[in-house]
């Protein structure tokens, strides 16, 4: 493992992203490619498809590790799994455009990993929850991109939530590959690390810009590639990792995926839910009235809290 060349490419994500998302909101003001902030209380209009700016950046990353870094690359799992994160990013991107449907969601990244499952399993890295499952790796791989595309899908809505959300996933998956030894995942984890980072600049309270679903769908996605093309045990902890998005999807499948995590803006610039709980952010309105940037930070707690205890059952289990 090449640290620094890791760290470069973590970097260069950064001034990438950095550098051109200021263009790309420039450039979308004024088009249909907007959206109403509705937790504000002018509901201004923020342009969409931030996500372009996290992918640009993503694979300019890429270029530099794929230049210098290959030797230590296993090449088959690496751009099949590069592969897998660019379709679930150009169905999130089509999603913006067009707004295409939730099942079309849930199948295209699952057929744009198909190459991925292939690749995982002629590497004979069969073993998924302890047992080896032999060719069934190359449907549970795919199944599980888009199940980990659409979980950070679902947990969306507040300025700053899914970056921050992605860049704590990432941190902590990073650590556990060093605890663990398995750092074949870290060549996707550092740029998109980086990509996060310099978009949250921009994405934080008040927003001037929107992630869209070519964000959360291919960092959701990109994050389960790289727990995928890691050890086995790696898969399993990179899994627990979304635990929040699988509360949430419990807590969604309640009204049957209708309900969005918007919030009703009390005069006082606090955020009130009265309705069924059908969120995380619902129960976190109902359970005290806060600001919209406060809420994210509960939200990151939770999820850091999570990523953290994982991490230490890691490092003082068996």
């Amino acid at each position: 493992m090449d640290l620094s060349a890791l760290l470069a490419s973590a970097i260069i994500s950064f001034g990438a992203a950095y550098l051109f998302l200021p263009w790309l909101i420039r450039s979308l003001k004024g088009t249909s490619l907007v959206g109403k902030d509705l937790n504000k209380a002018n509901r201004p209009l923020i342009p969409e498809m931030g996500g372009v700016g996290v992918i640009l950046g993503f694979y300019v990353g890429i270029t530099l590790l794929a230049a210098i870094a290959l030797q230590d690359i296993h090449a088959t799992l690496f751009f099949a799994a590069l592969s897998a994160c660019l379709g679930a990013g150009i169905v999130g991107l089509m999603d913006d455009m067009f707004r295409v449907s939730k099942r079309s969601k849930a199948i295209l990244p699952f057929v744009l990993a198909l190459p991925l499952g292939a690749a995982v399993y002629s590497s004979k890295n069969t073993t998924f929850l302890g047992w080896d499952i032999g060719i069934l790796i190359a449907v549970i791989v795919p199944l599980g991109v888009t199940s980990a595309a659409n979980a950070a899908n679902m947990l969306e809505g507040f300025n700053g939530l899914g970056a921050g959300l992605g860049i704590i996933m990432s941190f902590s998956l990073i650590v556990l590959s060093v605890k663990l030894g398995s750092y074949e995942g870290m060549f996707l984890l550092f740029p998109l690390l980086g990509a996060l980072l310099a978009f949250l600049w921009f994405n934080r309270y008040p927003a001037r810009v929107f992630p869209g679903d070519s964000m959360t769908l291919f960092t959701g996605a990109t994050i389960a590639c790289a727990a995928i093309i890691s050890s086995p045990s790696l898969k399993t902890y990179g899994a627990l990792l979304f635990a929040p998005m699988i509360l949430e999807f419990v807590l969604k499948s309640r009204g049957r995926f209708q309900a969005e995590n918007y919030g009703e803006l009390a005069s006082d610039g606090r955020m009130i839910w009265q309705g069924r709980i059908e969120s995380l952010a619902h129960a976190v309105m109902r359970w005290k009235r806060l600001r919209e940037w406060e809420i994210v930070i509960v939200l990151w707690v939770f999820e850091a809290v999570v990523c953290v205890a994982i991490i230490l059952a890691v490092v003082f289990g068996p």
